[in-house]
């Protein structure tokens, strides 16, 4: 092992004492190759590219591939050794000499640091010392633990960290926490994104106030009014998730109102819709925010989604975006979603209803009521977006008593010009809608999208993707005699959720073929990856 610049230790590359001629003519070759030609920053630049992957997989394998890369040759050692940004990540999975050499090889630079729960308390503990006096370096932190671990690491963040950006705590444990940990004494002045979940902090803590993004999840709070604190502490906030938690009682005072006129998305569960709705009437966000909230069963569903879906179209501004595009519906197992599509915005502006502590009749009125909410929201020229996926599991629409109603309720949406299926077989809305003879559902789509499919089951989906194919092509050519009606499908999209690899090219070449001859040529298109 070799020191480098009194920071750490990596393996050295083996060099013989007496270099053979053939060893020679190697090394002269290896010094000629394009790579070696490259200047430092750019073939630095491919070694991060190609440690992508272990990023995304968690860190899993990151410094073993980063010595593996190191052993490669002398070159490659020097560079990757003398890189610091290369060594910034810092993982509780890995060995303590790893985590060690880690901390010293990335010099003075920030640091991101992954906790889980995958060895002992000693080794946490043993891992929470290590990074402890490097808390000036800390760039993020993220921790999901089991409680014991998790009540180790909050007691040592009680000092301030400057540099901290990206704060996230999970105790997988915890289903309600009200012990209010006191977070870095209050100091994290470049902290702009938190993430709480089963962990409470003291709210009057500075943690919580100038955030950007903000998501506390399992906490229970002393009151509807201390969650309306959080959210005013942050005037910049541009999304917020306050989800499963619970209050102790409720805000009395109507005349407190709070403007966040950045947010883009807020998700919020406060175990009740009276909780819900205290804080949202006092709420106010812009005319681009997102809202999600839960039903609750033997609440008034209907009433509640009357009440919301006005305040948040008045109150919040979004009423004149109806003007400007279309809309949408998507169906799935976890509940339903309606939004509104705009040409200037990328995102459709969605309201969002989450169906799973509801019962079956309680789902059918929330369903209706969506229903009429679009069909008055709809223009004369409204075009609608249908997006479907699974039946939502607590009422399952294909079960016989409901299949009908289901039918009748999605003839009656504004004209459905674009279809996209996220799911196909058992349990699939589209599979249901087809065995109904759901033409009338159909009859005008233009474009029809399928989503995440796996180019690998190409050759088991092809026949139910060719069923759905030449079912809906034939809703839309089923009134060819109406004056001024023409042929309405055109397009069809394969989204492929991975990449093609050269075994997987011949399945989806045979899919095109196939769906194209139901359709015609050169109407069916393949995102690979999206």
């Amino acid at each position: 092992m070799a020191k480098s610049g009194g920071r750490g230790n990596i393996p050295e590359p083996r060099s013989p004492m007496v270099i053979q001629p053939d060893v020679e003519l190697r090394l002269k070759h290896n010094s000629r190759l394009p790579i070696h030609s490259l200047p430092a920053e750019l073939f630095l630049q491919v070694v991060h590219y190609d440690l992508q992957p272990f990023l995304k997989n968690n860190y899993w394998g990151y410094y073993s591939h980063v010595i593996g890369l190191s052993g490669v040759c002398s070159h490659w050692y020097n560079v990757i050794r003398d890189s610091p940004p290369i060594w910034t990540q810092i993982h509780s999975s890995d060995s303590h000499n790893i985590v060690e050499m880690a901390l010293q090889m990335s010099s003075s630079h920030l640091i991101d640091i992954k906790i889980s729960a995958v060895r002992d308390q000693e080794h946490i503990q043993r891992f929470v010392n290590a990074i402890l006096s490097h808390r000036t370096r800390w760039r993020s932190l993220d921790a999901f633990t089991a409680s014991p671990s998790m009540s180790l690491l909050t007691t040592a963040l009680n000092e301030p960290a400057l540099n901290l950006e990206k704060l996230s705590l999970t105790d997988r444990d915890t289903m309600s926490s009200n012990d209010e940990v006191d977070l870095f004494g209050g100091t994290t002045p470049k902290l702009k994104d938190l993430t709480l979940n089963g962990v409470s902090a003291r709210w009057d803590n500075e943690v919580v106030h100038g955030l950007k993004s903000i998501n506390l999840s399992y906490i229970h709070f002393p009151s509807t009014k201390t969650v309306l604190d959080i959210l005013s502490h942050s005037p910049q906030l541009q999304r917020a998730i306050v989800w499963r938690c619970t209050t102790a009682s409720r805000f009395t005072n109507s005349s407190y109102s709070i403007q966040l006129s950045q947010l883009s998305s807020l998700q919020i569960d406060l175990g009740s819709l009276e909780a819900i709705d205290n804080v949202l009437a006092s709420l106010k966000g812009s005319d681009r925010s997102c809202l999600s909230m839960p039903l609750f069963a033997g609440e008034n569903v209907g009433g509640f989604l009357r009440s919301r879906v006005a305040g948040w179209t008045s109150n919040w501004n979004v009423t004149p975006t109806f003007q400007l595009g279309g809309l949408q519906l998507d169906i799935n197992s976890s509940g339903l979603q309606m939004g509104i599509l705009t040409p200037s915005h990328p995102e459709p502006l969605t309201f969002t209803i989450e169906g799973l502590r509801i019962n079956g009749s309680e789902l059918l009125v929330a369903f209706s009521f969506v229903v009429d909410t679009l069909v008055s929201w709809a223009k004369e020229s409204a075009m609608m977006h249908l997006k479907l996926g699974y039946s939502p599991s607590i009422y399952p629409f294909y079960e016989v008593a409901t299949q009908g109603i289901f039918v009748n309720e999605l003839s009656r949406l504004p004209t459905i010009t674009s279809l996209e299926i996220v799911s196909i077989g058992n349990g699939s809305l589209a599979e249901i809608l087809i065995r109904e003879g759901a033409s009338s559902v159909f009859r005008n789509v233009c474009a029809l999208s399928f989503s995440d499919l796996d180019a690998s089951d190409l050759p088991e989906t092809l026949e139910p993707l060719s069923h759905i194919v030449r079912f809906i092509k034939a809703a839309t050519e089923s009134s060819l005699d109406e004056v001024d009606r023409k042929p309405q499908l055109q397009k069809v999209e394969l989204r492929l959720y991975s990449p093609v690899d050269l075994d997987m090219v011949k399945s989806v070449e045979v899919a095109v073929k196939e769906l194209e001859g139901v359709v015609g040529p050169g109407t069916v298109f393949v995102i690979n990856g999206y």
